[in-house]
């Protein structure tokens, strides 16, 4: 995988302001990530269309793991939604970028620790493969930084 590269992605997303100019070891913290997830690297992928209300979900903040976040019944989700996407660009500080892991996820390993609370950056769960493109890959782990 080269910078520039076009790449399908889905699962969680935030947007590239929480993570730019941060380091390999920052990022893990930010994102929820066990220590040394990004031990060997990360690619970082920015999407290139926004997706539609119908292809993602809301996945609150990285403090919560995807897999205790429990949807609100007392919200109206639409209107969350369409607010967040509100909030999206695909270009600058407010688009939405993909990290991916060169350590992928481990089947093997309990979801609490593979997954610990993030610092709450906003995520959403993207349900549809989107088109994005590859803007960084981050190598020297832990003072390796994400930049442009």
């Amino acid at each position: 995988m080269n910078i520039g590269d076009a790449f399908s992605v889905s699962g969680c997303v935030t947007k590239d302001k929480f993570l730019l100019g941060r380091n390999l070891a920052d990022c893990e913290q930010i994102l929820g990530f066990h220590p040394r997830r990004l031990a060997s690297g990360m690619t970082v992928v920015a999407l290139q269309q926004l997706p539609e209300l119908d292809q993602f979900e809301l996945a609150a903040y990285s403090n919560v793991a995807t897999h205790h976040f429990v949807k609100p019944t007392n919200l109206d989700l639409e209107k969350l939604k369409k607010q967040a996407r509100a909030t999206w660009a695909i270009n600058g500080p407010e688009r939405l970028v993909k990290v991916l892991p060169a350590i992928r996820h481990d089947n093997s390993m309990d979801p609490d620790i593979q997954y610990p609370p993030g610092k709450g950056a906003p995520q959403w769960k993207i349900l549809t493969p989107m088109r994005g493109k590859v803007v960084a890959i981050v190598t020297v782990y832990p003072a390796g930084r994400y930049q442009l």
